[in-house]
């Protein structure tokens, strides 16, 4: 039973929604990651390969032999950035992501500065070119701090990717005024991947904004808002529905012997049950009225057997209410025409449903506290069912309306 201060027994326990915001930043930031791994991965494997093959054939580089841990270096390397990329692959490695974001760098920091050192030994009085490699692969080291949306990471490889080329600079003895200006173009590539994690944390915290909306929108609804927003405010779109509109009896007097803050917990859960049963029949909800819910069926995500849904979703919903609430529920569903769009000024907008289908299944909701039963199905939304069977109560009056409508309920 939903109490106050309580969850729904057998209920999965459901992330805060900081909760789940926070995981899709997370998310988000492992996302890049694994692409920058697989580059790693790739770069360093060509490396080896190239390593090993001038190991071998020394000639190639016009030299009569070169020291096997340049090679030997390379394949570690390309072990390394295998297994982190394996890591990152893994369906928790968001929750080691701060971890693995702090021990990255520094690997990527240590294998270049044992590359310095090896490739001073080896090729550095012949080779002295080797040090414009030695420069892009700092300005690597700095600019991949960006992904990882936040500026201190940037920092961090920024000075590590400095600190390195000053260390070849002085292993390679290289004339002052050059070792300067590749600190600048490094740190210039510092403040770039500084500039590129501005653009990658808005990134992120767009995509929570879109888990957010979607706490209150249609799945579409948000994938417009932010991928084609001039078609959201345009006209709003005819469509076919079933609206289900729900409401608790004697809510009223059994608030009044409860806290506003419990009052409050007993309908967030109570609400929040609804709202998943709807959604898992392929529903939204339009609107919560305290206790009370509208729930669309049809729009703005076209479905042929929305009826079919719809009394779906009311079956469940009286089946999960009896047995985890102490009071009874009302129940109406009207099938028909309605036009979906936003409502509202400028400064105001509001995604809504308005048509007379909306109407009618607000009337048969409250004519179910005048008969013995807890669900009345229009006419209309029992044609549109084509593989559920339903039991004829016969024509009723519905207030507002001159005409009377046949009202179905379930057979049982």
């Amino acid at each position: 039973m939903i109490q106050p201060n309580s969850t729904r027994p057998g209920a999965p326990a459901t992330p805060s929604i900081q909760t789940a915001v926070h995981q899709v930043i997370a998310k988000e930031s492992l996302s890049n990651e694994l692409k920058v791994a697989h580059v790693k991965v790739v770069v360093v494997l060509i490396s080896s390969i190239l390593d090993v093959l001038v190991f071998f054939f020394p000639h190639l580089i016009d030299q009569a032999s070169v020291s096997p841990t340049v090679a030997l270096l390379s394949m570690t390397a390309c072990t390394i950035y295998t297994g982190l990329l394996v890591s990152l692959k893994h369906p928790a490695a968001w929750r080691w992501l701060p971890k693995l974001q702090l021990i990255i760098p520094l690997v990527d920091s240590l294998l270049i500065g044992l590359f310095i050192t090896n490739i001073a030994r080896a090729l550095g009085d012949s080779q002295p070119q080797i040090i414009t490699n030695i420069a892009a692969f700092c300005c690597l080291l700095a600019v991949s701090g960006g992904i990882r949306i936040r500026r201190q990471a940037s920092a961090i490889t920024t000075v590590l990717a400095l600190a390195n080329f000053t260390y070849a600079a002085f292993l390679f003895q290289l004339n002052p005024a050059v070792a300067v200006f590749a600190l600048f173009t490094i740190l210039g590539s510092g403040l770039m991947g500084m500039l590129t994690a501005d653009i990658v944390s808005r990134q992120g915290k767009n995509e929570a904004g879109r888990l957010l909306m979607q706490q209150f929108l249609p799945a579409n609804v948000v994938e417009a808002a932010f991928e084609t927003p001039t078609e959201l405010i345009e006209a709003p779109t005819a469509f076919d529905v079933t609206i289900m509109m729900t409401d608790l009896r004697g809510f009223t007097h059994y608030a009044e012997k409860l806290e506003p803050a419990a009052v409050f917990e007993f309908l967030n859960q109570f609400q929040g049950l609804l709202s998943t049963i709807v959604e898992d029949h392929d529903g939204w909800v339009s609107t919560f009225m305290g206790d009370g819910m509208m729930a669309v069926f049809g729009a703005p995500k076209v479905l042929n057997n929305h009826a079919e849904n719809a009394v779906q979703a009311a079956k469940t919903i009286l089946s999960e209410v009896q047995h985890c609430c102490p009071l009874p529920i009302g129940i109406g569903l009207h099938s028909g025409s309605i036009v979906a769009g936003c409502l509202g000024t400028d400064g105001h907008l509001e995604f809504s449903v308005i048509g007379d289908t909306v109407n009618v299944a607000s009337r048969l909701e409250s004519l179910t506290k005048e008969v013995d039963y807890a669900l009345l199905i229009s006419q209309a939304t029992h044609q549109r069912l084509t593989s559920l069977s339903l039991k004829p109560l016969g024509e009723m009056p519905i207030r507002g309306r001159d005409e009377h409508i046949q009202v179905f309920v379930l057979p049982n």
